[in-house]
């Protein structure tokens, strides 16, 4: 008798390979949605980084943080969605014509208000204030750059760029 026709060997399973096609399905159900916020998160807030990198710091300002809220499932909480901030430390004087300068080479006007220096707290009082700033609408949102300090006799500054969807405005 002849077992050569339709007798094959038994097949052998590979339990291996199962458990591989599951934890590779696995892992595209766990990062599918994160690669999905983190492209809907990037192409969101192109354009208003874009924005913001037209501003440009002064030589010696320390970068101090960044915060950028956007993208299509933005969720606004605590920050309203498509608005960013930028900070920068230094103890340099900074004076209204640095101020115009950043924001004259950005597209804003140049118009400064405020010295830079002066406190607008009444006397004896001490806390942040904003020294002086210069404001535009530019490609749909608002552009400031404030400059902050603690007191008048304290050194060190706080430069903010800071930019909001003028869709935030209430």
């Amino acid at each position: 008798m002849d077992n050569s026709t339709g007798s094959q060997p038994p097949r052998r399973r590979r339990p291996w390979r199962r458990a591989l096609k599951g934890v590779l399905i696995a892992l595209a159900v766990i990062v599918a949605p994160l690669l999905l916020f983190q492209a809907s998160y990037v192409l969101g807030t192109t354009r208003m980084v874009s924005v913001a990198d037209r501003l440009q710091p002064a030589p010696g300002w320390i970068e101090d943080g960044e915060h950028v809220s956007g993208g299509f499932f933005c969720v606004p909480v605590a920050v309203p969605c498509d608005s960013m901030w930028r900070q920068y430390r230094t103890q340099q004087p900074v004076t209204p014509a640095d101020v115009r300068r950043i924001s004259v080479a950005a597209g804003l006007d140049g118009n400064v208000e405020g010295d830079c220096e002066s406190s607008p707290l009444p006397p004896n009082v001490t806390g942040m204030y904003m020294a002086c700033s210069a404001a535009r609408v530019l490609d749909g949102y608002d552009v400031e750059v404030r400059v902050l300090k603690l007191a008048e006799n304290d050194p060190e500054r706080i430069i903010q760029f800071r930019l909001s969807n003028i869709k935030n405005r209430k």
